[in-house]
């Protein structure tokens, strides 16, 4: 009964957050935390310019490919996952942004199609870790235009939930965005 009771408190948060963005003000305060633990809870995702660490997922995200572009994308930073798990999720995110003719670039570069707002949380219940992840697609001008949900559940339960995350799980998220992503927008929606 408590494992239940601590899936649904998790799920009652999650959806608290997520419901409280809707993505019409970009003043928020979204990826810019006012305090050291709010920056520890935010990862920076994926970095276009200046972190050296991070310009393997850039250099991928940013090669061109065969496929046309469809749209630019900037991904403000993600919130509430382990910001060790932000790395293979990025770097996935590139690589099938990039062949699916997905451009990631700065927020600074100004003419994206859509900012990309992320949401996570993880969950242990019965032996297993759930993620389950939100995406608001957003516009220049602020406007929430779309909404992508799923979740993924590795076996496997810790203390920390995001300990029993291994990469595959985050490119598996990324994979599953980035389709239901393009999908949209060939749907012409």
């Amino acid at each position: 009964m408590t494992g239940t009771m601590l899936r649904l408190a998790s799920l009652a948060c999650a959806l608290l957050l997520v419901s409280a963005c809707t993505g019409t003000d970009s003043g928020l305060g979204i990826g810019q935390p006012q305090d050291p633990d709010e920056a520890a809870a935010e990862a920076r995702f994926p970095a276009i310019a200046g972190d050296a660490a991070a310009q393997g997922a850039v250099t991928a995200a940013n090669t061109p490919t065969d496929a046309p572009e469809i749209a630019r994308v900037y991904f403000a930073p993600v919130v509430g996952v382990s910001v060790d798990k932000v790395e293979p999720l990025s770097k996935r995110l590139g690589s099938v942004g990039s062949a699916s003719g997905v451009r990631l670039v700065p927020a600074e570069a100004g003419g994206y199609t859509h900012e990309i707002k992320g949401y996570f949380s993880a969950f242990t219940e019965s032996g297993s870790t759930t993620v389950v992840h939100v995406w608001d697609v957003i516009t220049p001008s602020g406007q929430r235009v779309h909404r992508i949900q799923g979740q993924e559940t590795v076996p496997g339960a810790t203390p920390d939930p995001w300990a029993s995350v291994p990469p595959a799980t985050m490119e598996a998220i990324a994979d599953s965005f980035m389709l239901a992503y393009t999908a949209w927008l060939k749907s012409g929606a």
